[in-house]
């Protein structure tokens, strides 16, 4: 049982003496700016960067066109620790924003040692279109490679209107389904765009068959939350720093007492906290 007194404590050094110091100063500035109220800026963490492959190897995000497409997986972040190993999770893919059309298929991946894939499927919408004679779509599953993938294509009509579709709000295309594995504190339901993957990669096409250019936006998966993120949104921010400023100065059993925010675990929240989530501040984890 933790004394709720304060004791002399030494701080477990991070590297070297002066790593250290310089730790404690930067999480007391923080800290100091949050309790006064003080306004200061911090920049926002860049959002993660969905690339595209390039000729020479390299990488650079991918363009959107100026319909502003986009492509997503809902939800943005499945973190729950009851996803435990051997149950299945659902994602979604949607689209935004897209006018006219009249082909696609999108790919999810996912780290294979950390969640099989095991089925895809468009969704009812899709189902009634293919019952009414408009368009056909297939689904491929590939446990080794961990990815789900679903192509859909419109047939021209007796009357000779191409079916299409054009949405300003989100509209569903499909869902991903995927076996959890083991524990991971992040991993990610990967938008395969088709500059990464060319024969089977996410790819639109309008009833004109121009090809339209998007943003993908991936998702992200956690069973486990890293200590220093303390609302588990899986970066590292000031809000972090905030919930830690909130129960600055107890211990375990006191009044006020979070255990979430004690991300050292030594059962008091104090410039050690501090200084650990200072350490990874501005990651995403």
């Amino acid at each position: 049982m933790f004394s709720s007194q304060a004791s002399p404590r030494t701080i477990q050094a991070i590297g070297d003496h002066a790593k250290q110091v310089k730790m404690v100063l930067k999480a007391s500035v923080l800290i100091f700016a949050i309790c006064s109220s003080i306004a200061f800026s911090i920049h926002p963490i860049p959002a993660r960067s969905y690339k595209t492959s390039t000729a020479d190897g390299g990488y650079t995000p991918a363009v959107s066109g100026s319909s502003g497409t986009t492509i997503f997986v809902s939800p943005a972040l499945l973190a729950n620790a009851s996803l435990t190993v051997g149950m299945n999770v659902t994602v979604s893919v949607f689209i935004s924003n897209v006018t006219k059309l009249d082909a696609w298929e999108f790919k999810i991946k996912v780290d294979p040692s950390v969640l099989k894939a095991v089925d895809a499927d468009a969704t009812p919408f899709w189902d009634t279109q293919q019952a009414q004679g408009k368009g056909s779509y297939i689904v491929q599953v590939n446990e080794t490679l961990g990815t789900d993938f679903v192509y859909w294509v419109s047939y021209r009509q007796p009357n000779g209107v191409i079916p299409s579709l054009t949405t300003t709000v989100p509209f569903q295309l499909g869902t991903a389904k995927f076996q959890v594995l083991t524990t991971t504190k992040d991993a990610a339901f990967h938008v395969v765009t088709d500059q990464e993957d060319p024969h089977f990669g996410t790819i639109l096409i309008d009833t004109s068959l121009n090809y339209i250019y998007y943003t993908p936006a991936d998702g992200s998966f956690a069973n486990v939350r890293a200590p220093w993120d303390i609302n588990w949104d899986l970066k590292v921010d000031v809000v972090d720093l905030a919930s830690v400023a909130r129960s600055y100065g107890t211990t375990q059993g006191a009044p006020g007492w979070n255990p979430t925010t004690d991300a050292n675990g030594d059962g008091h929240v104090d410039i050690a906290d501090l200084s650990l989530i200072a350490s990874h501040f501005g990651q995403n984890i």
